[in-house]
């Protein structure tokens, strides 16, 4: 609990509770949890809440991260526009290509593409026909492995026999001279000649050329190896230096700036991980730049992308390894939930979480960059909380943290209708008095009261972990994303405010009108448990002990088959995004100094 001293409000609009209550989010979406079903390990399996536990690290946290082109070919295909979407441009080679392509006018060129195996080449000509400021039409790949896999004809004739369907059929539909319309064939996995007999690989250099005089056409040959590279200019240029362009013959690829290598990595996971950060897999910006930092000490040759992801991926190996460790020490994981009540939460809320509505178990969980950003700005802070022991504060399999807000008009009709129940120390005259709090009379039915907050954030996402853990149960909660919409909503939460600055004014009194916050967080929980009386495996409680973690106090403790949530109510009136980062981080390393106290975490999560 919080709460700081509020301005008095003045307004005298009454409106009923059931005129707002239904009133939601512009986006409603609906959404069935894949059960562990499709899983090897059945429930019967699952003997302790550590074997679950360790279970949920590997459904829900495996990390996929290619390392190689063909792994990114085999997860989207090789003509997937989306590869734009995570690809750093490589502007220094790109350049090169522009300038060849657009010195092809009749005639084509042949560019060897050398770079060390693993610098990224196959990415970056993949990538060309997706980049909209390079002058392609289409990329033709040619993997040169199979063309001779179920015939004894010479793997270069054939080369050449495909290089020149390939080229026929793309004229048939495009204008040879039209500056944009050029056809880009890449050879691949044929990084040297030497297997080939000599006076063949002659005669198909003297056929290329041939063919690259007819045909305006850019061939890009990757190859690894300087050696082969020279043999096979040296084998062209014997029969004509044209076959080349005469400013680039050749490009020396060094793959992707390092200084670009950590983006790369967060847009990687993010693309292949469902949209998930690096920060939901225990990486931060700070082990990100480190890596980086350690690649600058290697020479220039060994600066490869592939290996940096590599190291990114063994990292993440070495921390899950640890967190299955600690989770398996844990009796159940546990969520903490912060909630802000003040008009207009929504909005400064809405800079500290997700909201993911695809992903309905991951809305409203805090943002690491967000609440970083408040951490380096303050060397109090800094202190307490390094890279590591924030990631794993926010997103661990065992702790994850959710901010959210809880609708004024929602608040105040819980305490009104349910007040008294939870030994509310103000009487239902003072309540309705215009002059003091200003309820609506509409606003004190409990029916009014649940039906109000059946719609918000909170109810909706323990409604999504009940349903998820158990698919057989009644009901799937629809998610709202977006902003709520105005008229009645508005007015509603406009109603709200003076009892909600007036709450605040008397548990921040200190005189004999102060009031406990204790009596509004029990009638919350009471609202919440006949919502829920249902399911009969959850459990609410007020102001009752945490667990497992004997000095903490949730204001509502609830408890689950698979885990424990504890709700932290903020009833401040400051609506500005640093307190409510100072609030959440205050609060937030009270728990995890209890876990770390209990269950001896290191917070730099080392093994």
């Amino acid at each position: 609990m919080a709460n700081k001293s509020s301005k008095k409000g003045e307004d005298k609009n009454q409106l009923s509770l059931f005129d707002i209550a239904t009133e939601g989010n512009s986006t409603l979406i609906e959404r069935s949890k894949d059960d562990l079903s499709q899983s090897s390990l059945t429930n019967s399996l699952l003997n302790t809440q550590a074997d679950k536990n360790n279970l949920e690290i590997i459904e829900d946290s495996v990390l996929f991260l290619p390392e190689t082109y063909e792994s990114i070919v085999k997860k989207i295909g090789r003509d997937n526009a989306e590869l734009a979407n995570f690809v750093i441009p490589v502007t220094q080679f790109e350049k090169e290509i522009i300038q060849i392509l657009a010195d092809i006018s009749t005639a084509g060129y042949l560019v060897f593409l050398y770079g060390v195996s693993g610098v990224g080449k196959s990415t970056f000509t993949g990538s060309l026909k997706f980049q909209k400021y390079i002058p392609v039409q289409k990329i033709v790949s040619i993997d040169a492995t199979t063309l001779d896999r179920n015939t004894d004809q010479p793997k270069l004739k054939l080369l050449l026999e495909t290089i020149r369907l390939e080229s026929e059929s793309f004229f048939k539909d495009h204008d040879e001279q039209a500056s944009n319309d050029k056809l880009c064939i890449v050879i691949e996995y044929l990084e040297n000649l030497e297997d080939e007999d000599q006076n063949k690989v002659i005669a198909f250099f003297r056929d290329l050329n041939q063919f690259l005089r007819k045909y305006g056409v850019l061939i890009i040959w990757p190859v690894t190896e300087r050696s082969y590279l020279e043999k096979m200019q040296n084998y062209a240029k014997s029969f004509s230096s044209t076959i080349f362009h005469d400013r680039t013959p050749s490009i020396d690829f060094t793959g992707p700036s390092i200084d670009d290598y950590p983006t790369i990595a967060k847009k990687t996971i993010m693309f292949f991980n469902g949209g998930k950060s690096c920060y939901e897999f225990q990486l931060n910006d700070d082990e990100l730049e480190k890596l980086k930092q350690d690649y600058l000490k290697k020479p220039k040759e060994k600066h490869l992308i592939r290996d940096y992801l590599r190291d990114v991926k063994k990292l993440w190996q070495r921390r899950t390894n640890y967190l299955a460790k600690v989770v398996s020490n844990i009796p159940k994981p546990m969520e903490v939930w912060f909630i802000f009540s003040y008009p207009h939460a929504e909005g400064v809320v809405a800079g500290f979480a997700k909201k993911t509505p695809d992903i309905p178990n991951e809305m409203w969980n805090a943002d690491y960059r967000s609440l970083n950003a408040y951490i380096n700005d303050n060397n109090q802070r800094k202190a307490t909380w390094n890279s590591e022991r924030l990631t794993f504060a926010l997103t661990s399999t065992m702790l994850t943290t959710k901010i959210m807000y809880l609708p004024t008009n929602a608040l105040i009709s819980c305490i009104a209708s349910y007040g008294r129940d939870a030994n509310l120390k103000i009487n239902k005259d003072e309540l309705l008095d215009k002059d003091k709090f200003n309820i609506p009379e509409a606003w004190f039915n409990k029916y009014a009261a649940k039906k109000a907050l059946k719609s918000t954030p909170l109810y909706l996402q323990i409604l999504e972990l009940q349903t998820s853990a158990n698919p057989t149960s009644l009901g799937k909660p629809k998610f709202t994303a977006g902003k709520r919409k105005s008229g009645k909503v508005v007015e509603g939460l406009k109603n709200a405010t003076k009892a909600f600055e007036k709450f605040n004014e008397r548990i921040s009194a200190k005189n004999s009108q102060r009031i406990s916050d204790n009596s509004l967080n029990k009638s919350l929980c009471l609202a919440l448990k006949d919502l829920l009386e249902e399911y009969d495996n959850i459990s609410l409680d007020s102001e009752q002990f945490h667990p497992y973690l004997n000095n903490i106090k949730p204001d509502i403790l609830i408890e689950m088959e698979e885990k424990i949530i504890c709700v932290e109510m903020c009833y401040t009136n400051d609506n500005t995004p640093g307190y409510l980062a100072d609030y959440v981080l205050k609060k937030l390393n009270t728990y995890m100094t209890q876990l770390q106290s209990k269950f001896g975490i290191d917070p730099a999560l080392k093994n």
